[in-house]
């Protein structure tokens, strides 16, 4: 036995054992990736460097042996930073990507080859799971989210990309329809309440989390029913109320209560709030409508105050001939409302087709329903004369691009003209009610409350805020995803933690891809047509508030779930490079430059492997040699142009006969990795 020093706490270690060894016995974790337990060690990736007082530079700890009163230091900061460097350079030229681009995309980080993966399979309880880990009103948003994801999809340069949002609507209506719907494991009572404002998407996706954590949850909400925006702001043929309110019950079931018809400034104060509750979240949406700005507008109908009154039962008389102002979604849907009242509809909109912020189908969808759009029209007074309004307008062009990089409009003299409707409905904005925030103590900014965009944490203490509320009028997705932000800071915060919001893992992106690897990448993937939704027929759709779109059939489900190519790392969830890199705060795109192409092998009915995520450790090597496979595999190559290979050119599965799962498990980095997604377990 011999007697050593490792972080100031002795230990006698058997001699001819390594630092890294000792250093297990006292409990000291040294991180390593090419070690492997019972092999040779190789000591080739550097990770697990320590300083030893006497020498020079860092060592080893896999390969190093204990001596007689060594001393040995495994964390201090030029380890640390030894180690980093070591990651960063091995990442350098990683030829690989850790999320899917659609995924990267998702502003909610829903993990979209994992639960499509689930459809595929047939497993769609386990898709659910997935769904739920990162995403609440999965249904709902199935229907209305803009599917930023979709236009990322890698299959968009082969054929078409995936019709995700129709998948999540899917797995979620399914799951709803079932005798037992999903609903996550809550944990033991906390003893602690957090008082959410607002009951929209991003309240109730708070109240969601938080009730899984243990938290009591009290929704605080003006309108008679939770939904916010997603109730009162889209219209029914978009989005159903009953798949809502299936939705919303979730979040009940989780034992949130709701307190509906309570105005903040009216019912309560943020003061009593924080009084009662160990934390309060502000989700009040952009509920402000914004005006036209031009004499006689207070003639015209606010776009959200009137879908509010047609989602209560309660339409406004609009008569026979409705003219709509702006081009956004909100705009869309109240000309598709309008013309289910049996009006004419006219939209003007200031600048052309290609700059309306709306998605482009709900346009395509409007001018089949009998919606006709002007371009290059801005109202510029409104005057009753009677029963009718009469409109003036004047014809715009473009002219410079504006502060968010449009090109604004600008008016061409003389281009006046009038025109008469019977009503003028106003959606060119929304706006979040500032003035109660300010007065009761919280910064604001020029679009909502101030917050930080990883915690949610506003300006008082305890105090947190997301969604609309701080970004002003934006995507529903965005809402749910600041919603689960604030629910994990708002656990941390209560519980005496550290307020760092969820963490962030380091990632790796594969850009730009070029030819050669998109070929690579569609050389075992056939081309297949995206599924087609079913629609309502045309006269059903104008004449009724019936959902337009309907939902898949589980043959087209899975179908189109097989479609998927399953980007992304399939060992993104247990890659020990990727933790290391998060732990040790590495800079991903440090040393970039010139990469190894994408390349796959796929030959293997166990394993899948891709040589450019390969750091060469030689674990797989060493594993095959100590197995005795008949060929295994070699280091070919010399210096930096060196790869890992089966030798000979033989084929990986007779390389990896007997060994190819130890392998896959062993590798550190997903180069190999099984064919199942999430098959691997953590090193």
């Amino acid at each position: 036995m011999v007697n050593l020093t490792i972080d100031g706490r002795r230990i006698a270690a058997e001699a001819g054992s390594t630092v890294l060894a000792a250093a297990k016995w006292l409990g000291i974790r040294i991180p390593t990736m090419c070690h492997v337990p019972g092999i040779e060690a190789a000591a080739s990736c550097f990770i697990c460097a320590v300083q030893i007082e006497g020498r020079r530079g860092f060592s080893p700890a896999c390969a190093m042996p204990v001596a007689e009163g060594m001393v040995v230091h495994t964390a201090t900061d030029d380890v640390r930073k030894a180690r980093r460097m070591a990651l960063e350079l091995l990442l350098s030229d990683h030829a690989g990507e850790c999320n899917a681009p659609c995924a990267a995309r998702c502003p909610a980080g829903l993990d979209i080859p994992g639960f499509v993966g689930g459809i595929a399979s047939g497993d769609t309880p386990a898709a659910m799971q997935v769904i739920s880990e990162r995403l609440a009103l999965a249904g709902s948003l199935g229907r209305v989210c803009p599917r930023l994801c979709e236009k990322e999809c890698r299959r968009c340069d082969l054929d078409e990309g995936l019709t995700i949002g129709a998948l999540h609507r899917y797995v979620a209506d399914l799951d709803q329809a079932a005798p037992q719907a999903y609903l996550p494991a809550r944990a033991q009572a906390s003893g602690k309440s957090v008082g959410i404002v607002g009951a929209g998407p991003a309240g109730l996706t708070a109240a969601y989390y938080l009730q899984q954590k243990g938290h009591a949850c009290t929704l605080y909400d003006a309108q008679p029913l939770p939904g916010g925006m997603l109730r009162y702001g889209i219209p029914e043929y978009r989005l159903p109320k009953q798949a809502l309110d299936s939705e919303i019950a979730s979040v009940r079931q989780l034992g949130a209560e709701s307190r509906m018809g309570k105005r903040w400034g009216r019912d309560f104060t943020l003061a009593q709030l924080r009084e009662r509750h160990q934390a309060v979240f502000i989700a009040i949406g952009a509920q402000g409508a914004q005006g036209l700005h031009c004499p006689g507008e207070d003639h015209a109908l606010p776009g959200i105050g009137f879908l509010e009154q047609v989602a209560k039962g309660a339409a406004p008389e609009i008569g026979r001939d409705v003219i709509v102002v702006g081009g956004g979604n909100t705009a869309m849907d109240c000309a598709r409302t309008a013309i289910r009242l049996s009006a004419r509809v006219r939209v003007f909109y200031r600048r052309t087709r290609q700059q309306m912020p709306c998605l482009m189908e709900e346009v395509e969808a409007a001018e089949a329903e009998g919606v006709h759009i002007e371009y290059l029209v801005a109202p510029v007074s409104i005057e009753l004369r009677g029963s009718t309004l009469a409109v003036t307008c004047r014809r715009m062009e473009l002219g410079e691009p504006d502060a968010s990089g449009r090109r604004s409009p600008v008016a061409i003299e003389g281009s006046e003209f009038s025109v008469e409707c019977s009503s003028v409905i106003t959606a060119t904005g929304q706006s979040v009610e500032r003035s109660l925030a300010k007065n009761e103590g919280l910064r604001v900014t020029a679009w909502g409350i101030a917050a930080d965009e990883r915690t949610m944490a506003a300006s008082l203490p305890g105090v947190f805020a997301g969604g609309d509320a701080v970004l002003g009028a934006d995507l529903a997705v965005r809402a749910v995803a600041a919603g689960r932000l604030a629910a994990a800071a708002i656990h941390q915060y209560i519980t005496g933690e550290a307020v760092t919001g969820e963490p962030v893992s380091a990632a790796v992106t594969m850009r730009p891809v070029d030819d050669e690897e998109r070929a690579a990448m569609f050389r075992s993937i056939e081309q297949a047509p995206r599924v087609r939704l079913p629609e309502l027929d045309m006269e059903s759709r104008i004449s009724s508030f019936d959902e337009v779109e309907g939902g898949l059939s589980e043959a087209d489900a899975v179908r189109e779930a097989r479609r998927c190519m399953t980007c992304g790392c399939r060992k993104a969830d247990c890659c020990t490079i990727r933790a290391l890199a998060t732990e040790y705060g590495a800079d991903v795109s440090r040393y970039s430059g010139a990469r190894r192409r994408f390349a796959q092998d796929d030959s293997h009915p166990e394993i899948i492997y891709e040589p450019g995520k390969c750091i060469s450790c030689d674990a797989c090597v060493r594993i095959a040699g100590a197995a005795g496979e008949d060929w295994g595999m070699s280091m070919i190559g010399r210096g930096f142009d060196v790869s890992v290979a089966p030798p000979f050119g033989k084929p990986l599965s007779e390389a990896l006969a007997k060994t190819a799962r130890r392998c896959a498990e062993a590798c550190p980095t997903g180069a190999l990795a099984l064919r199942t997604r999430r098959a691997c377990e953590c090193r």
